[in-house]
């Protein structure tokens, strides 16, 4: 795909597609008891339906309505055999996730995804759940995972990795299980687990430091999807970035987990705003407008908040004054690709002054962008943010793989293409 220089101001409202997160957990959360649920505006992009997927093989039947879904679930007990592997997709959310769920049945379940996800570790996850008395088995430590479901019991876990996909799995395996579980995270990461399963009915507390979790009698409950604000970090950074923006981003989901980049965009100098909707919720607008650019300094502890976004901050930095130092990022080595060195590869070839680090990278700005060909490495994100650096380039920028935005924000390059044709924002 060839993508031109654009410096059209973002002005108006944009409401981002629903949250990749809630989606996912709205859907696979469906199965661990009986009855029925609604889940409003979900996210519909090939993660989700990953998700989408597993259940419906497990016995839940899924109507779609307009802009919502109506989940029936018989309920562990009800639970059907299914009659092939469970295709995860491209979806670690997915695979996790059901590695966690799946202890509640009764039957031997087999997971697989794509090459790409087939690459990405999984013991991660299956080590906790065996000291929970799961059988979990995995291939060299990846996919294709198989997890025996049945009686298992509490644990006590110190996570080496803060991960909201291994601690999600623990906590779903924690509300089947004879026993406590206690779950104690490096640094804290997005905590959407913990509050739909109490909304659910689980008891679920923070307590010295570890979560801890009872065996519960779970109740479903209906899901409202704010947008997701890593789908919308891509249009914040654009409005951050070219002058006479001034972008109200609606609907937002603003709990501080997920505020990493925002709070970040705005230390850099971006003119950030938010708005909280209704007296209860973490769900808001966010209004970004351009600012004059300083580096920042990206710790250990900011990453979690952030862990998607980190690619798109580095490509901000190239324009903000100074350097820019990231560390603690380990994680995005073992993302849909290796996002450090693929952000650096990329950057690079665009003109940037980056640095690689194991953990993380170091930019030094500001520096002018100029054309050139990249590469998605088969990761949405990715493709998201080199288009994002396009607009900011001198030249014509041929990105391969943008397709792959299909993962998390299907209708990305249709908003992005009638942006640069001059459509104004009025979702």
């Amino acid at each position: 795909m060839e993508l031109t220089p654009c410096r059209n101001p973002l002005k108006g409202h944009l409401r981002p597609p629903s949250d990749k997160s809630v989606t996912h957990r709205a859907i696979l959360f469906s199965a661990l008891a009986p009855g029925a649920c609604v889940i409003e505006h979900p996210l519909i992009a090939a993660d989700t339906l990953s998700s989408r997927h597993v259940v419906e093989s497990l016995g839940v039947t899924v109507r779609a309505e307009q802009d919502r879904w109506i989940l029936q679930s018989p309920g562990p007990q009800g639970w059907s055999k299914p009659q092939d592997v469970l295709d995860c997709g491209n979806s670690g959310t997915t695979m996790r996730l059901a590695m966690g769920l799946l202890a509640a049945g009764s039957g031997r379940y087999q997971l697989s995804g794509d090459d790409s996800l087939s690459a990405r570790p999984m013991e991660r996850v299956a080590r906790p759940l065996r000291s929970m008395g799961i059988a979990v088995e995995t291939q060299d430590g990846h996919a294709p995972v198989t997890v025996q479901g049945g009686a298992h019991h509490g644990t006590t876990y110190v996570m080496p990795v803060a991960s909201a996909q291994v601690k999600s799995a623990i906590l779903l395996a924690a509300v089947t299980a004879l026993g406590a579980t206690r779950v104690q995270e490096p640094y804290p990461t997005r905590d959407y687990t913990e509050r739909m399963l109490r909304a659910m009915g689980a008891q679920v507390q923070h307590q010295e430091g570890f979560i801890t979790v009872e065996p519960s009698s779970l109740h479903l409950v209906d899901t409202m999807v704010p947008g997701d604000p890593s789908s919308a970090a891509f249009w914040a950074a654009l409005a951050a970035l070219i002058p006479g923006s001034d972008l109200t981003l609606r609907e937002m989901s603003i709990s501080p987990r997920r505020m990493g980049f925002y709070r970040l965009l705005q230390a850099m100098g971006a003119m950030v705003t938010t708005e909280r909707k209704g007296a209860e919720g973490d769900v808001g607008d966010i209004r970004v407008a351009p600012g004059q650019l300083a580096g920042v300094t990206v710790l250990p502890e900011d990453i979690p908040d952030m862990i998607d976004e980190v690619p798109l901050l580095a490509l901000v930095a190239t324009q903000a004054q100074g350097e820019t130092v990231i560390s603690g990022a380990h994680e995005l080595r073992v993302k849909e690709s290796d996002r450090i060195a693929a952000t650096v590869k990329n950057l690079r070839a665009l003109g940037a002054r980056i640095e690689e680090r194991e953990d993380g990278m170091v930019i030094h700005g500001p520096t002018r962008l100029h054309g050139a060909s990249v590469e998605a490495a088969g990761d949405h994100r990715m493709a998201m943010m080199l288009a994002v650096a396009a607009a900011v380039a001198d030249g014509p920028v041929f990105l391969e793989g943008a397709q792959h935005v299909a993962i998390s924000y299907p209708d990305f390059f249709t908003q992005y293409h009638q942006w640069t044709q001059g459509q104004s924002f009025a979702s």
